[in-house]
């Protein structure tokens, strides 16, 4: 029987063709403008002390992430950090059916971890937990694996004091885009040196935590057809690779 062949390079350009989208970024900052015109106002954040496991520290302007704290009687000290409403159908959210290419936390460092220099990771939260949390509501602070993922969306040093720095996120936020509850992170140091961020209650706006995720978002209705043309394409391409 005869197979219906087209050019490699006409399949590669109608492959291209179908796959063009405009990329696309919403930047979630608390009190920060969205593209919608509205006001963001869902972060989340706090600190939890071993040295004060009753305390809750939801108002704090800034948060602290270290392994033994001397300011807080010699106790590890973690972060606690969330974006609610991040996903759904408002012009500023992103769509669960759109494909997230890159997802960042930014924070502005008000103290540095840099004597020795600790690694700072942020984890993934599979525990709820609100601004009212403490050490003890938790399982004696957060249990990593048990109450966050046991692997880190992301790890590295934070020397330097007056900056930003930034973590990877992507892992959580393609977990949440699939089904999993967005619980936010935890921040955590290896470090008897204490790092420390602007909180979203900083007085200083542009210093306040920083999401921003990279999408494409999802076909409109009139190109959903030209998308099924896309895997139509692509299998054409893999048979013809396999009949050489």
């Amino acid at each position: 029987m005869p197979r219906f062949r087209l050019p490699i390079a006409g399949l590669a350009s109608l492959l291209l063709l179908a796959g063009a989208a405009a990329a696309d970024t919403i930047a979630f900052q608390e009190g920060g403008l969205l593209p919608g015109g509205g006001t963001y106002t869902g972060t989340q954040d706090t600190e939890i002390a071993g040295a004060s496991p009753g305390t809750s520290f939801g108002s704090l302007v800034t948060i602290r992430a270290d392994l033994l704290d001397p300011a807080s009687g010699g106790a590890e000290v973690q972060a606690l950090l969330r974006f609610d409403n991040i996903f759904g159908v408002a012009p500023d959210q992103i769509p669960l059916g759109a494909t997230i290419t890159a997802a960042v936390i930014t924070l502005y460092t008000t103290n540095a971890s840099n004597a020795p220099t600790g690694n700072i990771a942020i984890y993934q939260m599979t525990s709820a937990w609100d601004e009212t949390s403490t050490w003890n509501s938790l399982t004696g602070g957060v249990q990593i694996g048990s109450e966050s993922e046991a692997g880190a969306d992301d790890v590295h040093t934070v020397p330097v004091v007056n900056v930003t720095t930034t973590f990877d996120v992507l892992a959580s936020a393609l977990a949440w885009q699939g089904g999993d509850t967005n619980f936010g992170w935890v921040i955590t140091n290896d470090s008897t040196d204490g790092v420390q961020f602007s909180s979203s209650d900083s007085a200083v706006p542009s210093q306040r935590p920083l999401l921003t995720i990279d999408f494409i978002p999802v076909p409109e209705p009139g190109t959903l057809t030209l998308t099924g043309l896309s895997a139509a394409v692509a299998l054409c391409l893999r048979r013809l690779r396999r009949s050489r």
